[in-house]
C-alpha cells in the first residue's frame, strides 16, 4: 500500500510540474470558458451564476441539459464553449499522460 501512495504522490508532483509548463494556456482556456458564460448570460438573459455553471458544464462535455440556449447566437457561443472545453480537457489529459509515462519510467528504473 505504501508503494501505491508513493507512486500517486510522484504522479501528482509530475502532473503539477508539467501543468505549470502550460499554465498560461490552461488559464487562458478557463478564462475563455468563463467569458463564454458571461456572453451566454447577456445573450440569453440567464442569471450570471447559472450561465457560468452552464459554460463549465458545457466546456467539460458533461452537458446535463438543465440549461439550454434558446437563441441562434447563444447556440453558436455554446458550441464555441464546447470546443474550448475540448482543448482544455485534451491538454489536461496530455499532461496527465506525460506524468504517468514518466512515473512508469521512474518505477521501472527503481526495480
Amino acid at each position: 500500500m505504501h508503494k501505491r501512495i508513493h507512486a500517486f504522490r510522484t504522479f501528482l508532483r509530475l502532473f503539477v510540474r508539467y501543468a505549470l509548463h502550460v499554465r498560461e494556456v490552461l488559464v487562458g482556456l478557463l478564462v475563455l470558458i468563463f467569458a463564454g458564460g458571461l456572453a451566454i448570460s447577456w445573450i440569453e438573459g440567464i442569471e450570471l451564476g447559472k450561465a457560468i455553471y452552464f459554460a463549465f458544464i458545457t466546456g467539460l462535455s458533461i452537458g446535463y441539459g438543465d440549461i439550454t440556449p434558446e437563441t441562434a447566437l447563444g447556440r453558436v457561443v455554446s458550441v464555441a464553449i464546447g470546443l474550448v472545453g475540448l482543448l482544455f480537457v485534451g491538454l489536461a489529459a496530455a499532461v496527465a499522460t506525460r506524468a504517468l509515462r514518466d512515473l512508469i519510467v521512474q518505477l521501472s528504473q527503481q526495480q
